[in-house]
Protein backbone atom coordinates (compact mmCIF):
# COMPACT_ATOMS: atom_id res chain seq x y z
CA UNK A 1 0.00 0.00 0.00
CA UNK A 2 1.14 3.51 -0.71
CA UNK A 3 1.50 6.14 2.02
CA UNK A 4 -1.50 8.37 2.43
CA UNK A 5 -2.03 10.99 -0.30
CA UNK A 6 -4.91 13.29 -1.14
CA UNK A 7 -6.86 13.96 -4.29
CA UNK A 8 -9.09 17.02 -4.59
CA UNK A 9 -11.99 16.90 -6.98
CA UNK A 10 -14.33 19.73 -7.99
CA UNK A 11 -17.68 18.15 -8.71
CA UNK A 12 -20.68 20.32 -9.58
CA UNK A 13 -19.07 23.21 -7.75
CA UNK A 14 -18.63 21.25 -4.52
CA UNK A 15 -15.22 20.66 -3.00
CA UNK A 16 -14.49 17.06 -2.15
CA UNK A 17 -11.57 16.00 0.00
CA UNK A 18 -10.33 12.48 -0.46
CA UNK A 19 -7.91 10.59 1.74
CA UNK A 20 -6.47 7.13 1.79
CA UNK A 21 -3.89 4.86 3.31
CA UNK A 22 -4.89 1.34 4.31
CA UNK A 23 -1.31 0.62 5.26
CA UNK A 24 1.30 2.96 6.69
CA UNK A 25 5.04 3.18 6.16
CA UNK A 26 7.45 2.79 9.03
CA UNK A 27 7.51 5.94 11.11
CA UNK A 28 8.87 7.27 14.39
CA UNK A 29 6.74 6.70 17.46
CA UNK A 30 4.91 9.68 18.95
CA UNK A 31 4.99 10.15 22.71
CA UNK A 32 1.74 9.52 24.55
CA UNK A 33 0.65 9.01 28.11
CA UNK A 34 0.81 5.58 29.78
CA UNK A 35 -1.82 3.09 28.69
CA UNK A 36 -4.22 2.02 31.42
CA UNK A 37 -7.33 0.00 30.73
CA UNK A 38 -9.85 1.49 28.35
CA UNK A 39 -13.58 1.53 29.04
CA UNK A 40 -16.26 0.15 26.73
CA UNK A 41 -19.12 2.15 25.26
CA UNK A 42 -22.87 1.49 25.39
CA UNK A 43 -24.09 -1.59 23.59
CA UNK A 44 -24.17 -5.34 23.99
CA UNK A 45 -26.72 -8.07 24.42
CA UNK A 46 -27.62 -10.78 26.93
CA UNK A 47 -24.16 -12.32 26.51
CA UNK A 48 -20.92 -10.49 26.02
CA UNK A 49 -19.43 -10.16 22.54
CA UNK A 50 -16.20 -12.10 22.94
CA UNK A 51 -13.08 -10.15 22.01
CA UNK A 52 -10.20 -12.41 20.96
CA UNK A 53 -11.64 -15.35 22.92
CA UNK A 54 -12.50 -13.66 26.24
CA UNK A 55 -16.13 -13.96 27.36
CA UNK A 56 -17.64 -12.05 30.30
CA UNK A 57 -20.86 -13.05 32.11
CA UNK A 58 -22.48 -10.81 34.74
CA UNK A 59 -24.44 -12.36 37.61
CA UNK A 60 -25.06 -9.14 39.53
CA UNK A 61 -26.41 -6.52 39.32
CA UNK A 62 -29.39 -7.03 37.07
CA UNK A 63 -30.82 -4.21 34.95
CA UNK A 64 -33.39 -1.99 36.65
CA UNK A 65 -33.72 -0.58 40.16
CA UNK A 66 -30.80 -1.06 42.54
CA UNK A 67 -29.52 0.40 45.85
CA UNK A 68 -26.60 2.82 45.69
CA UNK A 69 -24.23 0.21 47.19
CA UNK A 70 -24.10 -2.24 44.31
CA UNK A 71 -22.82 -5.80 44.55
CA UNK A 72 -20.92 -6.64 41.35
CA UNK A 73 -20.37 -10.32 40.61
CA UNK A 74 -19.16 -11.73 37.29
CA UNK A 75 -17.16 -14.52 35.68
CA UNK A 76 -14.95 -14.66 32.62
CA UNK A 77 -13.38 -17.36 30.47
CA UNK A 78 -10.25 -17.29 28.31
CA UNK A 79 -7.88 -20.00 27.04
CA UNK A 80 -5.00 -18.00 28.54
CA UNK A 81 -6.64 -17.20 31.89
CA UNK A 82 -7.88 -13.87 33.27
CA UNK A 83 -5.34 -11.32 34.51
CA UNK A 84 -7.47 -8.30 35.42
CA UNK A 85 -10.89 -6.69 35.68
CA UNK A 86 -12.44 -3.25 35.45
CA UNK A 87 -15.94 -1.94 36.17
CA UNK A 88 -17.25 1.15 34.36
CA UNK A 89 -20.23 3.37 35.06
CA UNK A 90 -21.21 6.21 32.74
CA UNK A 91 -17.92 5.79 30.80
CA UNK A 92 -15.76 6.18 33.93
CA UNK A 93 -13.67 3.61 35.77
CA UNK A 94 -15.20 2.90 39.18
CA UNK A 95 -13.24 -0.24 40.06
CA UNK A 96 -10.12 -1.89 38.70
CA UNK A 97 -7.94 -4.83 39.78
CA UNK A 98 -4.94 -6.67 38.36
CA UNK A 99 -5.39 -9.69 40.64
CA UNK A 100 -5.61 -12.78 38.38
CA UNK A 101 -8.99 -14.44 38.77
CA UNK A 102 -11.70 -15.81 36.49
CA UNK A 103 -14.35 -14.31 38.80
CA UNK A 104 -15.06 -10.89 40.27
CA UNK A 105 -16.86 -9.99 43.47
CA UNK A 106 -16.80 -6.40 44.69
CA UNK A 107 -18.99 -3.43 45.56
CA UNK A 108 -19.25 0.01 43.98
CA UNK A 109 -21.27 3.03 45.03
CA UNK A 110 -23.28 5.16 42.61
CA UNK A 111 -25.29 8.28 43.23
CA UNK A 112 -29.06 8.42 42.77
CA UNK A 113 -30.32 8.44 39.20
CA UNK A 114 -29.88 6.53 35.94
CA UNK A 115 -26.53 4.93 35.14
CA UNK A 116 -24.99 2.58 32.57
CA UNK A 117 -22.61 -0.11 33.82
CA UNK A 118 -20.20 -2.40 31.91
CA UNK A 119 -17.49 -4.86 32.91
CA UNK A 120 -14.32 -5.82 31.09
CA UNK A 121 -11.83 -8.67 31.69
CA UNK A 122 -8.33 -9.02 30.24
CA UNK A 123 -6.36 -12.18 29.62
CA UNK A 124 -2.75 -12.63 30.66
CA UNK A 125 -1.20 -11.09 27.54
CA UNK A 126 -2.72 -7.75 28.60
CA UNK A 127 -4.15 -6.83 25.17
CA UNK A 128 -6.95 -9.37 24.68
CA UNK A 129 -10.20 -8.59 26.43
CA UNK A 130 -13.92 -9.27 26.63
CA UNK A 131 -16.70 -6.79 27.36
CA UNK A 132 -19.94 -7.49 29.18
CA UNK A 133 -23.38 -6.37 28.06
CA UNK A 134 -24.48 -2.88 29.06
CA UNK A 135 -26.61 -2.74 32.21
CA UNK A 136 -29.13 0.09 32.52
CA UNK A 137 -29.44 0.83 36.25
CA UNK A 138 -31.67 3.14 38.27
CA UNK A 139 -30.21 3.92 41.68
CA UNK A 140 -32.71 4.89 44.38
CA UNK A 141 -32.27 7.07 47.43
CA UNK A 142 -31.14 10.66 47.71
CA UNK A 143 -27.90 12.35 46.79
CA UNK A 144 -26.15 13.69 43.73
CA UNK A 145 -26.09 11.88 40.42
CA UNK A 146 -22.30 11.84 40.46
CA UNK A 147 -20.84 8.36 40.82
CA UNK A 148 -18.15 7.51 43.29
CA UNK A 149 -15.98 4.56 44.22
CA UNK A 150 -13.56 4.42 47.14
CA UNK A 151 -9.88 4.45 46.09
CA UNK A 152 -10.82 4.77 42.39
CA UNK A 153 -11.41 8.41 41.38
CA UNK A 154 -12.91 9.11 37.95
CA UNK A 155 -10.46 9.82 35.16
CA UNK A 156 -10.23 13.37 33.85
CA UNK A 157 -11.31 13.59 30.22
CA UNK A 158 -8.40 15.74 29.09
CA UNK A 159 -10.84 17.78 27.00
CA UNK A 160 -11.42 21.54 27.39
CA UNK A 161 -14.74 23.22 28.13
CA UNK A 162 -15.73 25.20 25.02
CA UNK A 163 -16.59 28.88 25.50
CA UNK A 164 -20.20 30.04 25.28
CA UNK A 165 -19.41 31.60 21.90
CA UNK A 166 -18.32 28.27 20.33
CA UNK A 167 -19.97 27.07 17.11
CA UNK A 168 -21.65 23.71 17.70
CA UNK A 169 -22.63 21.46 14.79
CA UNK A 170 -24.65 18.60 16.23
CA UNK A 171 -25.99 15.40 14.66
CA UNK A 172 -24.00 15.91 11.47
CA UNK A 173 -24.84 12.34 10.45
CA UNK A 174 -28.39 13.54 9.74
CA UNK A 175 -27.50 16.47 7.47
CA UNK A 176 -28.40 16.08 3.80
CA UNK A 177 -26.03 18.57 2.15
CA UNK A 178 -22.27 18.44 1.62
CA UNK A 179 -21.94 14.64 1.67
CA UNK A 180 -19.97 12.71 -0.96
CA UNK A 181 -18.15 9.39 -1.25
CA UNK A 182 -15.57 7.73 -3.47
CA UNK A 183 -13.34 4.67 -3.75
CA UNK A 184 -10.77 5.53 -6.42
CA UNK A 185 -9.87 8.69 -4.52
CA UNK A 186 -9.21 6.63 -1.36
CA UNK A 187 -6.28 4.96 -3.15
CA UNK A 188 -6.50 1.41 -1.91
CA UNK A 189 -4.67 -1.34 -3.76
CA UNK A 190 -8.01 -1.92 -5.48
CA UNK A 191 -11.05 0.29 -6.03
CA UNK A 192 -14.70 -0.65 -6.33
CA UNK A 193 -18.10 0.68 -7.35
CA UNK A 194 -19.74 -1.25 -4.52
CA UNK A 195 -19.90 1.37 -1.76
CA UNK A 196 -22.69 3.58 -0.43
CA UNK A 197 -24.11 5.60 2.47
CA UNK A 198 -27.57 5.36 4.04
CA UNK A 199 -28.72 8.09 6.46
CA UNK A 200 -31.55 8.01 9.01
CA UNK A 201 -31.13 4.38 10.09
CA UNK A 202 -32.93 3.49 13.30
CA UNK A 203 -31.09 0.19 13.90
CA UNK A 204 -28.43 0.19 15.13
CA UNK A 205 -28.60 3.68 16.55
CA UNK A 206 -28.05 5.59 19.77
CA UNK A 207 -30.01 8.71 18.85
CA UNK A 208 -32.63 6.98 16.72
CA UNK A 209 -30.98 8.11 13.47
CA UNK A 210 -27.51 6.85 12.46
CA UNK A 211 -25.65 6.93 9.12
CA UNK A 212 -24.64 3.61 7.57
CA UNK A 213 -21.35 3.40 5.60
CA UNK A 214 -20.59 0.37 3.41
CA UNK A 215 -17.87 -1.00 1.12
CA UNK A 216 -17.96 -4.38 -0.59
CA UNK A 217 -15.15 -4.49 -3.14
CA UNK A 218 -12.23 -6.86 -3.75
CA UNK A 219 -9.49 -7.28 -1.15
CA UNK A 220 -7.61 -4.14 -0.05
CA UNK A 221 -10.32 -1.83 -1.39
CA UNK A 222 -10.99 1.49 0.38
CA UNK A 223 -13.94 3.88 0.40
CA UNK A 224 -14.09 7.43 1.73
CA UNK A 225 -17.22 9.19 3.05
CA UNK A 226 -16.93 12.99 3.27
CA UNK A 227 -18.90 15.80 4.91
CA UNK A 228 -17.74 19.23 3.64
CA UNK A 229 -18.86 22.65 4.93
CA UNK A 230 -17.75 25.94 3.36
CA UNK A 231 -16.14 28.78 5.30
CA UNK A 232 -15.25 28.68 9.02
CA UNK A 233 -11.72 30.04 8.59
CA UNK A 234 -11.89 32.07 11.81
CA UNK A 235 -11.91 29.03 14.13
CA UNK A 236 -8.79 27.24 15.36
CA UNK A 237 -9.95 24.97 18.24
CA UNK A 238 -11.85 21.79 17.46
CA UNK A 239 -13.63 19.15 19.54
CA UNK A 240 -14.77 16.30 17.29
CA UNK A 241 -17.06 13.79 19.00
CA UNK A 242 -18.79 10.76 17.45
CA UNK A 243 -19.80 7.14 18.03
CA UNK A 244 -18.94 4.14 15.82
CA UNK A 245 -20.55 0.70 15.52
CA UNK A 246 -19.23 -2.39 13.67
CA UNK A 247 -21.03 -5.65 13.04
CA UNK A 248 -19.27 -8.94 13.75
CA UNK A 249 -17.74 -9.45 10.28
CA UNK A 250 -16.45 -5.88 10.17
CA UNK A 251 -14.99 -5.98 13.67
CA UNK A 252 -13.12 -9.18 12.82
CA UNK A 253 -11.77 -8.14 9.39
CA UNK A 254 -11.50 -4.36 8.94
CA UNK A 255 -7.89 -3.34 8.41
CA UNK A 256 -8.21 0.39 9.15
CA UNK A 257 -10.95 2.83 10.17
CA UNK A 258 -9.89 6.36 9.34
CA UNK A 259 -11.31 9.50 10.98
CA UNK A 260 -10.18 12.87 9.57
CA UNK A 261 -10.92 16.51 10.32
CA UNK A 262 -9.72 19.04 7.73
CA UNK A 263 -9.65 22.79 7.24
CA UNK A 264 -8.60 24.94 4.28
CA UNK A 265 -7.73 28.43 5.45
CA UNK A 266 -5.72 31.20 3.81
CA UNK A 267 -4.20 28.92 1.19
CA UNK A 268 -3.10 26.28 3.71
CA UNK A 269 -4.38 22.74 4.20
CA UNK A 270 -4.72 21.57 7.80
CA UNK A 271 -5.28 17.81 7.49
CA UNK A 272 -5.85 16.37 10.95
CA UNK A 273 -5.91 12.77 9.80
CA UNK A 274 -6.24 9.89 12.27
CA UNK A 275 -6.79 6.19 11.90
CA UNK A 276 -7.33 3.19 14.10
CA UNK A 277 -5.09 0.68 12.34
CA UNK A 278 -6.76 -2.49 13.60
CA UNK A 279 -4.41 -4.59 11.48
CA UNK A 280 -1.44 -3.12 13.35
CA UNK A 281 -3.30 -2.55 16.65
CA UNK A 282 -2.25 1.11 17.01
CA UNK A 283 -3.51 4.62 16.28
CA UNK A 284 -1.79 6.65 13.56
CA UNK A 285 -1.73 10.42 12.91
CA UNK A 286 -1.21 12.25 9.61
CA UNK A 287 1.82 14.46 8.89
CA UNK A 288 0.48 16.77 6.18
CA UNK A 289 3.74 18.47 5.14
CA UNK A 290 5.66 15.20 4.77
CA UNK A 291 2.68 13.30 3.35
CA UNK A 292 2.94 10.28 5.65
CA UNK A 293 1.39 8.48 8.60
CA UNK A 294 3.05 8.72 12.00
CA UNK A 295 2.61 5.65 14.19
CA UNK A 296 1.82 6.31 17.86
CA UNK A 297 2.00 3.92 20.80
CA UNK A 298 -1.70 4.41 21.54
CA UNK A 299 -3.19 0.90 21.37
CA UNK A 300 -6.11 0.12 19.11
CA UNK A 301 -7.10 -3.55 19.51
CA UNK A 302 -10.04 -4.75 17.48
CA UNK A 303 -13.24 -3.30 18.89
CA UNK A 304 -15.97 -5.50 20.30
CA UNK A 305 -18.71 -6.04 17.67
CA UNK A 306 -22.33 -4.97 17.97
CA UNK A 307 -21.29 -2.27 20.44
CA UNK A 308 -21.13 1.52 20.16
CA UNK A 309 -17.64 2.95 20.63
CA UNK A 310 -17.01 6.59 21.53
CA UNK A 311 -14.22 8.58 19.81
CA UNK A 312 -13.31 12.17 20.78
CA UNK A 313 -10.48 14.30 19.40
CA UNK A 314 -9.27 17.68 20.64
CA UNK A 315 -7.06 19.38 18.05
CA UNK A 316 -5.93 22.94 17.28
CA UNK A 317 -4.75 25.04 14.37
CA UNK A 318 -1.65 26.97 15.45
CA UNK A 319 0.15 30.06 14.14
CA UNK A 320 2.94 29.66 11.54
CA UNK A 321 0.96 27.07 9.56
CA UNK A 322 1.03 24.30 12.14
CA UNK A 323 -1.59 22.07 13.77
CA UNK A 324 -1.52 20.04 16.96
CA UNK A 325 -3.11 16.79 18.11
CA UNK A 326 -3.81 17.40 21.81
CA UNK A 327 -5.96 14.60 23.23
CA UNK A 328 -7.66 11.43 22.02
CA UNK A 329 -10.43 9.89 24.15
CA UNK A 330 -11.61 6.37 23.26
CA UNK A 331 -14.53 4.88 25.14
CA UNK A 332 -13.98 7.27 28.01
CA UNK A 333 -10.22 6.78 28.38
CA UNK A 334 -8.03 9.83 27.52
CA UNK A 335 -4.63 9.66 25.84
CA UNK A 336 -2.40 12.73 25.85
CA UNK A 337 -0.87 13.07 22.38
CA UNK A 338 0.62 16.60 22.20
CA UNK A 339 2.13 16.28 18.71
CA UNK A 340 2.53 19.18 16.25
CA UNK A 341 2.87 19.02 12.46
CA UNK A 342 3.08 21.52 9.61
CA UNK A 343 0.55 22.23 6.89
CA UNK A 344 0.99 22.39 3.12
CA UNK A 345 -0.12 24.94 0.55
CA UNK A 346 -3.40 24.53 -1.32
CA UNK A 347 -5.30 26.46 -3.96
CA UNK A 348 -8.71 25.35 -2.71
CA UNK A 349 -11.21 27.78 -1.30
CA UNK A 350 -11.78 28.00 2.45
CA UNK A 351 -13.75 25.10 3.90
CA UNK A 352 -13.91 22.67 6.79
CA UNK A 353 -15.04 19.08 6.97
CA UNK A 354 -14.90 15.62 8.52
CA UNK A 355 -14.61 12.23 6.89
CA UNK A 356 -14.56 8.51 7.57
CA UNK A 357 -12.70 5.90 5.51
CA UNK A 358 -13.09 2.12 5.53
CA UNK A 359 -10.16 -0.06 4.42
CA UNK A 360 -10.62 -3.75 3.67
CA UNK A 361 -8.03 -6.41 4.46
CA UNK A 362 -6.73 -9.34 2.40
CA UNK A 363 -9.99 -11.26 2.84
CA UNK A 364 -12.09 -8.65 1.00
CA UNK A 365 -14.82 -9.02 3.63
CA UNK A 366 -17.58 -6.39 3.07
CA UNK A 367 -17.48 -3.72 5.77
CA UNK A 368 -20.41 -2.04 7.53
CA UNK A 369 -19.89 0.95 9.83
CA UNK A 370 -22.53 3.08 11.49
CA UNK A 371 -21.85 6.55 12.90
CA UNK A 372 -24.10 8.45 15.31
CA UNK A 373 -24.20 11.54 17.53
CA UNK A 374 -21.61 13.24 15.33
CA UNK A 375 -20.74 16.60 16.88
CA UNK A 376 -18.17 19.22 15.90
CA UNK A 377 -17.54 22.12 18.31
CA UNK A 378 -15.31 24.98 17.08
CA UNK A 379 -14.08 28.31 18.44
Amino acid sequence: MNPKTYLFVALAGTLLLAGCGAARPAAPTAKVSPTPLASPAPGGSSTSPAQQGVTVTVQSPQPGATPNNISVRASATSPDGIAGWAVYADDKTVYQTSVPSDSLSTEVTLGAGAHMMYLRAWDKDGTTFGTSPTLQLTVGGSGANALSAPNSPPEESGLPTPPASAIVMDNLQNTTDGWSSCSLCAEGTNSTDNYWMAPFESTPSMSGSSRHLFIGGPQWSNALFIKTMPGHTDVSHFLWDFWVYHDEATAANIWTAEFDLFQFSGGQEFMVGTQCAFGDRVWDMWDQKNNKWIQTDIPCPRWAPNTWHHVQWWVERLPDNKYRYNTLVVDGHPYTVDQTYETSATAWRDAIGVQWQLDEDSSGTPLHQWIDNVKLTMW
